[in-house]
């Protein structure tokens, strides 16, 4: 007769240091949403960004229209991680196809939902922020996500999230650099 084999526990959700806070952005959010943005993109891609990389996204304009966005969130689901006064993290998963994905002719998209935004402070990883975040805005439809080539850290956490990489391989512009992205797939 087989002896039953243990199962193991469930994983236990990382729970957030009582000095996090963790919410919805608000319209007040927009600018500290964006340089907190584009330093955690320049610090994860460094040497392979244009100089000018993330200027745009620190415009008044682009400002304005992220405070727009988040007075009025439509079905996009957004999470802000805050110590204090500094940006911890930020993720963001909203209807897809993106504009800029339709502009290039990257459809139809896998899912209908996207992941479009998970930055994590360096100073903050391997503390289960980025999985709270994600648990935050990632619900049990199918999601993708765009991911920069190489990115060997964000990859194992996605395929542990369940995702799988899709076969291709795009550009990223010339905002970007023209970093090779693709797609992976959850669901």
């Amino acid at each position: 007769m087989p002896v039953d084999q243990p199962q193991p526990a469930p994983p236990v959700p990382p729970v957030l240091p009582a000095d996090v806070e963790l919410r919805s952005p608000r319209p007040e959010d927009a600018e500290a949403w964006s340089r907190f943005l584009v330093a955690a993109q320049r610090d994860t891609y460094g040497a392979l960004l244009p100089a000018a990389f993330g200027d745009d996204d620190l415009a008044a304009s682009r400002i304005a229209a992220l405070e727009s966005a988040f007075a009025e969130p439509g079905d996009a689901a957004r999470r802000i991680a805050w110590r204090g006064s500094a940006v911890l993290g930020v993720a963001s998963a909203s209807a897809a196809p993106a504009d800029w994905e339709v502009a290039l002719g990257l459809v139809p998209a896998p899912a209908s939902r996207e992941l479009d935004r998970l930055y994590v402070h360096a100073d903050a990883h391997g503390t289960g922020l980025g999985h709270v975040l994600f648990d935050a805005v990632v619900d049990e439809r199918p999601h993708y996500l765009w991911l920069i080539d190489g990115n060997e850290r964000a990859s194992r956490f996605y395929e542990r999230r369940g995702f799988r990489h899709l076969d291709e391989r795009v550009s990223t512009g010339p905002s970007w650099g023209h970093i090779p992205m693709h797609r992976m797939l959850r669901g």
